[in-house]
């Protein structure tokens, strides 16, 4: 960072964009997780309805890394700030 200026204050702005999409991505994964049980429980042995179950579940545990990764991303800017601020 030669004699570059880097505003903390956007590192923050950026590590709470991070935080609400964590939040918001994981309660809707959480609402898909309680509907696929909902339908389960409604539509029993139907085999379109378990298809697509099993459908959403894949794809909500494709989701759950990238909940992660966002995470390590906010760690890392937060950690970057600290970093920044201590110079």
């Amino acid at each position: 960072m030669n004699n570059q200026n880097v505003d903390t204050e956007a590192l923050e702005q950026a590590a709470v964009a991070l935080s609400r999409y964590i939040s918001e991505v994981t309660e809707c994964i959480h609402k898909m997780k309680d509907a696929a049980i909902d339908c389960s429980d409604n539509m029993g042995s139907d085999v379109i309805s378990r298809r697509n179950i099993e459908e959403l579940n894949d794809s909500l545990r494709r989701l759950e890394p990238a909940v992660r990764e966002a995470a390590e991303l906010r760690a890392a800017i937060l950690d970057k700030k600290l970093e920044i601020e201590d110079l």
